[in-house]
């Protein structure tokens, strides 16, 4: 029940999903035998049951503009947070300022990070949020002291910093001094005893492309 993740694989690039309301039928858990989807030797079995078909036309999906100069510097230390524990430490509701905060910047972040040349102020106050990173930063040492010290003010090229996903990695976009930036952060993240290491990416526009021989 991930279409965002889905979509971005398929499809590549700069992505937003959103899932309709669906049945409780479609929701519900399903579980096959592996021995009846996988081919032989692995499997091949045929129990009898078969897989279920999926709901179609569950949501819909759009490409965002990306601006060419942005690339992503992913920082990866070296430990693991599960997800369920990252689910664990977030609250069970929401002050209505919160949720405003976040939606406002949800609403204004795939423009800006569309817009070329970007607008660091823009992109760095649309990537702040209330909802989960407040509540993870109990899970990741540095975190809070990451995202208060590395702002486009104090260290130029970058234009927004942020936990990605449940973490524990950091994602910063930035237009320039991409091992400088990283040095930074893994910096902080040594000082907590956590050692790291990190990619420079950019978005992979094709999405999932099949290759003949």
């Amino acid at each position: 029940r991930h279409p965002d993740n889905v979509a971005a694989s398929l499809f590549g690039g700069f992505v937003g999903t959103y899932l309709n309301e669906l049945k409780p039928e479609d929701v519900a858990r399903k579980e096959i035998p592996l021995s009846e989807v996988l081919p032989a030797p692995a499997g091949g079995v045929d129990t009898g049951i078969r897989p279920p078909e999926p709901p179609m036309a569950i949501g819909h999906y759009r490409k965002f503009n990306w601006a060419p100069e942005i690339k992503a510097i992913a920082i990866i230390p070296d430990f693991v947070v599960p997800t369920a524990n990252a689910r664990n430490v977030l609250p069970q509701s929401y002050s209505r300022e919160d949720v405003v905060f976040n939606l406002q910047r949800a609403a204004l972040l795939p423009a800006a990070l569309g817009s070329s040349p970007p607008d660091p102020d823009m992109i760095f106050l649309a990537m702040q949020d209330k909802v989960h990173q407040p509540y993870r930063k109990t899970l990741i040492p540095g975190l809070t002291e990451i995202l208060q010290f590395m702002t486009p003010a104090t260290q130029p090229g970058l234009l927004g910093i942020c936990l990605s996903g449940a973490g524990p990695t950091i994602l910063a976009l930035a237009t320039e001094r991409f091992t400088e930036i990283a040095d930074r952060i893994i910096a902080q993240f040594a000082s907590n005893g956590i050692s790291c290491q990190w990619k420079l990416l950019e978005p992979a526009h094709d999405g999932a492309t099949v290759a003949y021989n």
